[in-house]
């Protein structure tokens, strides 16, 4: 770890570079955490590999050893030179800098990041936009503990739902944080999602968003004040599982 921590002062110093907190630059500093994080994803010559917020480059680099290619996306235009200039010897890596969230990205199967904590959610759905295999992404643990919650858990809502209705969702390990620099407030984990063989669905999206505002309420009243429809269901919103949540939905949109 003490050998990438001092590779991050030497690229601070050999680009004039400063991570910044407001675009949630926190870089992994450990390096058996990277290869794991790699190795999750199985990769093979066969594989081009998407990653979002690359960063300085140390997860990039370990990508590139093992993928056919790697396409990674910076939003932060500071960079840009620092980039394409530390990945000029990679035949295999295209730096593309950009907005994933406003981007048209080109084709990619498999997703190696870690990405800006605050726009995991956003992230995590315009993924639905591609056709891929997998994707390990970093998380904050709190996020990640969400994703995977069951219903009746204090922590069970839309975006459990959500998650779990288009992923097929596993934690592959707890991060801490002091496997980062700068260090971040919270600790993170490895997750895995594998992309379910179906379309987004708008109005469904919509739905959940509009019920899970009243999770705490029963079901009756929660759909008579989101949607203005009358519906006899006693259970808390918060017990529903995915595929009650799917019935809920049907059965709301026929009346």
């Amino acid at each position: 770890m003490d050998s990438l921590r001092a590779r991050v002062y030497e690229f601070y110093k050999k680009y004039n570079f400063r991570a910044s907190p407001v675009l949630d630059q926190f870089f992994l500093v450990d390096s058996a955490v990277i290869e794991r994080a790699v190795r999750y994803a199985e990769l093979s010559e066969q594989d081009t590999v998407l990653e979002i917020g690359p960063g300085i480059g140390f997860l990039t680099k370990e990508i590139a050893k093992h993928a056919g290619k790697v396409i990674a996306v910076e939003k932060d235009k500071k960079l840009d030179h620092p980039l394409h200039e530390e990945f000029k010897d990679y035949s295999n890596v295209e730096i593309i800098i950009g907005d994933f969230l406003k981007i048209k990205v080109p084709e990619f199967n498999k997703v190696v990041s870690n990405i800006p904590y605050s726009l995991s959610s956003e992230i995590t759905f315009k993924l639905l936009d591609y056709d891929f295999e997998k994707a390990i992404l970093f998380y904050q643990k709190e996020f990640g503990e969400k994703m995977m919650a069951k219903p009746g858990a204090r922590n069970y809502g839309r975006l459990s739902v959500m998650v779990q209705y288009y992923y097929d969702v596993e934690l592959k390990e707890i991060v801490k944080r002091e496997k980062f620099y700068p260090q971040p407030k919270t600790d993170s984990v490895i997750m895995v999602l594998k992309k379910k063989k179906m379309d987004k669905n708008p109005d469904f999206d919509k739905f959940v968003r509009e019920l899970f505002r009243y999770k705490n309420k029963k079901v009756r009243n929660a759909v008579e004040i989101a949607f203005k429809k009358n519906i006899e269901d006693d259970r808390k919103v918060d017990s529903l599982s995915i595929p009650e949540v799917v019935e809920l939905y049907e059965r709301v949109k026929r009346i």
